[in-house]
């Protein structure tokens, strides 16, 4: 703090030269406010129910942007083009990211000594400086950037609190901040799962497949039906991270190995901001259960945080400042409309950092299909989700898979879509990201000028669900949130060839996709889905908005992606 000094003395006069003009009902030339920091739609369709109480503790995070984005976005680019010698597959470590696009200690020194200038105390700081956390009575953080904060209540009957402004700043801060996180609590994460309705399933002991508990897909159902048989890796020596914003019981995914013979998992819990306080939910078992499937060596870290805009960014920002997880998957989400641009560009800063560092980040892409929000607020309006539509995240949407029930092999796949409101395959056109360079050069996109979603596809409709060991008994389970971890899987197979063949690792896919997508292997690779919506984009021939490129051929797409000569050749 001692560095600090000399900057805070300077501050600290500043400050006190224009109180009273702060304090007042227009604010002073020294001081800005910086937009879109009031959720106005959630308000307006909420209950106002009181001021909030004066020493009620509010923790409050400000998101710092990285140093040049310019070169970043270069260096990106340069480290997943085949053609690129010099820098393709040269991953940077956790220490030269933060070194070269990290905000520099200097900018995180300022904002700690604002902060504790204005009566704020700091509680959490990050080893990439992305985010400071501070945390004070509501009277405190309601005087330092001039705003009231109010209790609502929405529809639902679920409360919340938000200002009825946008945060005041010095402007010494505002020019090396990207916003303020955490001054409304309205915006919660959904797990995209959904249960069979037949209710409890039984094992029948039939021949038929699929062949899990009450007919549900069982690991060795999975590998025949997306022909993985051929691939002999099983994930060892591979980590995979998952994304949790809740708990699960150990006992449940033993008994799921032990069920299928897989060998004993290998779990360790990374608890972020404390955990989480949902308790158990079933979205953490299938996902670790349906990556153990596939990759039933590798080792699962399971990253738990709260539900909350702070806990989230803390949670993948703890996956990307660990970085030793090469695969991983999120099958929570939310409307990108429900979050602000200053949420969302603190998220794209960690998704980036793990694209620089060679992560392969997946994402369920929605169980409303086109319309992502609906289940939030019952409109039907085109909105994709969030993370799947950040351009450096693998979005992936939902199938209907159908298999020979006598053999287990393959026969089809058509979009999954169980109607309006009892769910479908999230996808369709970002309003907040322009198109990447990667997805410019598709013929079918529905949008030529902004991020199309979803990016792959893979079986979701619980009607042709997973069987998953939850809560003590055998239940199946549909969802987007399913298809993710799998790709995560696959990924942790592909990453183990790579290592044992000393070449760089997958790291974010989709350049790759796209070029596979657009090349003369697809249709050995992927399985193109042709049939189906998903309640508004239509599947189509190659690319579309309902089920990006479609599902893995597995052994096909394993055997290209383990070909860094194949991937120079894709390239041209």
């Amino acid at each position: 703090m001692k560095k600090t000094l000399k900057y805070c003395s300077a501050l600290l006069l500043t400050l006190a030269l224009n109180t009273s003009a702060a304090s007042a009902e227009t604010s002073h030339p020294s001081f800005v406010r910086l937009p879109g920091h009031v959720p106005s739609e959630a308000i307006a369709k909420a209950v106002l129910l009181k001021n909030m109480d004066p020493d009620e503790q509010v923790s409050v995070a400000f998101t710092l942007p990285l140093r040049n984005q310019k070169d970043l976005e270069e260096l990106l680019q340069r480290i997943y083009d085949p053609a690129d010698q010099e820098h393709y597959g040269k991953f940077l470590s956790s220490e030269e990211f933060i070194e070269k696009f990290a905000p520099t200690e200097e900018d995180y020194n300022k904002v700690t000594a604002y902060a504790e200038i204005l009566g704020l105390t700091v509680h959490l700081t990050h080893p990439n400086r992305t985010l400071l956390h501070v945390a004070g009575p509501a009277k405190s953080i309601a005087s330092a950037f001039k705003v009231n904060l109010h209790h609502y209540q929405h529809a639902d009957g679920r409360k919340f609190y938000a200002p009825d402004n946008d945060p005041e700043v010095h402007v010494s801060i505002a020019s090396v901040i990207g916003g303020v996180v955490g001054l409304d609590n309205q915006a919660l994460w959904r797990p995209y799962h959904r249960k069979h309705k037949s209710g409890e399933p039984t094992h029948a002991g039939s021949r038929s497949f699929p062949s899990g508990p009450g007919g549900g897909f069982a690991p060795q159902d999975l590998i025949k039906a997306y022909n993985l048989s051929g691939v002999q890796e099983n994930g060892s020596n591979q980590i995979i991270a998952l994304f949790e914003l809740a708990s699960y019981l150990a006992s449940d995914i033993n008994q799921y190995a032990h069920f299928f013979g897989l060998p004993a998992p290998q779990l360790k819990n990374v608890l972020v901001d404390g955990g989480s306080k949902s308790g158990i939910d079933a979205e953490v078992t299938l996902d670790i259960e349906l990556a153990l499937a596939l990759a039933p060596a590798s080792q699962i870290y399971v990253y738990e945080g709260p539900n909350s805009n702070q806990g989230v960014l803390d949670t993948y920002n703890r996956i990307a400042t660990d970085n030793i997880a090469k695969q991983v998957s999120t099958s929570w989400g939310l409307g990108e409309n429900l979050v602000n641009a200053q949420y969302l560009n603190a998220e794209n800063a960690i998704f980036q950092q793990m694209a620089a560092q060679g992560q392969t980040m997946y994402a369920a892409a929605g169980d409303s299909g086109a319309y992502d929000d609906y289940g939030n607020n019952s409109s039907k309006t085109l909105v994709v989700d969030d993370p799947a539509s950040q351009p450096y995240v693998v979005g992936v949407g939902g199938t209907r898979l159908s298999v020979n029930s006598a053999t287990g092999v393959y026969k089809s796949e058509s979009v999954w879509n169980d109607g309006l409101g009892n769910g479908a395959g999230g996808g369709g056109v970002s309003k907040v990201w322009s198109i990447p360079s990667w997805q410019s050069k598709v013929s079918t996109l529905y949008s030529k000028t902004h991020r199309n979603v979803p990016d792959v596809s893979l079986n979701a409709d619980p009607n042709s669900g997973y069987a998953i060991y939850y809560n003590g008994q055998w239940q199946i389970y549909g969802g987007t949130s399913c298809a993710a971890p799998l790709w995560a899987a696959f990924t942790a197979l592909i990453n183990q060839q790579l290592a044992a063949a000393h070449k760089p690792v997958l790291g974010f896919a989709n350049p790759l996709f796209y070029a596979i997508g657009t090349g003369a292997a697809y249709l050995t690779d992927f399985h193109d889905i042709t049939t189906g919506n998903n309640l508004f984009y239509k599947a189509q021939a190659g690319y579309d908005n309902a089920s990006g490129w479609g599902s893995f051929n597995g052994a096909n797409l394993f055997k290209i992606l383990t070909n860094p000569s194949v991937a120079l050749e894709l390239s041209k």
